[in-house]
């Protein structure tokens, strides 16, 4: 347990702390992004077939809500069958591309799943808190997963038959995060951006 005023990620593993680190910039980038939005401006769409900074967000908080459960399920199951290990964590290279492939800037643009999809009007109230109290929750999951091994323990997909090791699926959060943000700052930025 760290001593008060200690930042729990000091105890964590370098991986781990890593993560806990990245987890934390993309809630500080998404408050940046929206704080001074009005909604319409939240919601406003570059062309019908373009997401608005409210449908990027929304998305996010929509795979990561699906994600949380299953990743806290197998941090369990991991720690109650003694599958620990302190790193440093070696990964696939299979694993490692789909990181990298879906990390920011995009490199290709692909459709989600339909389970993905983002409600469209949704108000910056909601969502902003929304998308910060899950990213709460990421950062617990990423301290309660210290001390077990990232690589043997595999965590399902919600829309697929395939599994990645735990490491590995905090780190694909964390790409995919940033290629949403990263697009709705492209939304922000645009010319045509109601201001």
């Amino acid at each position: 347990m760290p001593e008060s005023g200690t930042s729990p990620k000091l105890v964590l593993v370098e991986e781990l702390r890593d993560y806990y680190e990245q987890i934390e910039n993309i809630q500080e980038d998404a408050q940046e992004l929206t704080a001074p939005l009005d909604d319409t401006q939240f919601n406003w769409r570059p062309s019908a077939k373009h997401w608005s900074i409210s449908e990027c967000l929304a998305h996010l908080n929509v795979v990561d809500r699906l994600d949380l459960p299953l990743l806290a399920e197998e941090i369990e199951r991991g720690r109650a069958a003694g599958l620990t290990g302190s790193g440093p964590f070696r990964y696939g290279f299979i694993g490692r591309w789909f990181v990298g492939f879906m990390d920011a800037p995009p490199k290709f643009r692909i459709s989600s799943p339909e389970l993905y999809l983002p409600p469209a009007g949704r108000l910056k109230d909601k969502v902003v808190p929304e998308f910060l109290s899950i990213h709460d929750r990421m950062l617990e999951l990423v301290k309660k997963a210290n001390g077990l091994d990232l690589v043997r323990i595999k965590v399902p997909s919600p829309v697929g038959p395939f599994k990645l090791s735990l490491g590995q699926r905090f780190a694909l959060l964390a790409a995919h995060d940033r290629r949403h943000l990263w697009q709705a700052w492209q939304v922000r930025k645009h010319r045509d951006f109601p201001v």
